[in-house]
This record gives C-alpha cells, structure tokens and sequence, in this order.
C-alpha cells in the first residue's frame, strides 16, 4: 500500500487512552465537585426559605413573648389549618394544594435545617411583613396569634 505514507496516515497524531486510574481520578473529582455545587445551591436556595429571603438583622432578635406550651401550640395549628396548609401543606412541607401553583414554592417547615437556622423572631416578622405569593398576616392576625403560630411552626420540624 504505497499511498499510505507517514504524512497521509501519521501515527503519531493518535492519542493515548487514560488508564483506569486516571478515569478513576478524573470521575470523583466530576463526583466531588458536583457534590459541594448541589450542596453550595441547596444552601443558598433553602436559606430561610424561598429566594433566600432572610429578616433584618433587628427583627431576627426579637424574643417570642409567648411561651413555648401544647396550649398554645394547638392554637396555633388551628391558625395554620385555617391559614397556611392550603399552601404549605397539612404536614407543613411546603406541599400543599396551592404550591405547585406559587412561585416561589412556599417553605418547608418540616426541614429541621431550615428551621434550626431562623430566629422566632425572624418567623414572626416574615409572617407580619409577608413577600410575593406569601401574604401579611399583620392586620388579619393579632400579634399573640402570629406568635402562638411560630410555637406551632416550630414542633412541625422536630423529630417525631
């Protein structure tokens, strides 16, 4: 085969193939990588809830006036199923009938991270001030009611 000369079929323009190790080495750092960016994203994107949406500083500090007791965590789930499950859910976890048609998603409260991660008083002043699909509750619930629901908000994110 005459035509086929070294400049017409250079073998040296062929590349070696990684060996396993390299494959190996090259996957778990795609792996690894890819695992702290969805961590990195679940992070930003959870928050304190949709969009990042986090209260000033200021109203992060406030204290709950109202203690942390069954009666007044029953009062509060009654707020919530009247109020609240519609979107977030019965069981809180941001499934509820109105969700999938929100945007943002409504928060789950079930999300012990999320949870762990706001103040009271941060619960309160959102509930209060309200931002896109989630309405105030300001001048529709009283300040002792919105309180008796963060105590109900908060049990939804223990450990059963």
């Amino acid at each position: 085969m005459a035509f086929m000369t070294s400049t017409t079929f250079p073998l040296k323009s062929f590349r070696r193939l990684p060996t396993k190790l390299e494959l190996i080495q090259f996957f778990s750092i795609l792996y690894f990588a890819g695992f702290f960016f969805a961590v990195y994203l679940h992070q930003a994107a959870v928050a304190h809830g949709p969009m990042g949406w986090k209260a000033p500083a200021k109203e992060r500090k406030v204290k709950n006036p109202i203690p942390k007791t069954s009666e007044s965590s029953g009062r509060g789930q009654k707020i919530y199923a009247d109020k609240c499950a519609s979107c977030h859910g019965v069981k809180g976890n941001g499934q509820g009938e109105m969700a999938k048609a929100l945007d943002p998603q409504p928060s789950d409260f079930t999300d012990r991270h999320m949870m762990k991660e706001m103040t009271d008083g941060e619960i309160f002043w959102k509930m209060t001030a309200g931002k896109g699909p989630m309405p105030s509750y300001q001048k529709e619930l009283t300040e002792k009611e919105r309180w008796d629901l963060v105590n109900y908000l908060r049990s939804l994110a223990r450990p059963k």
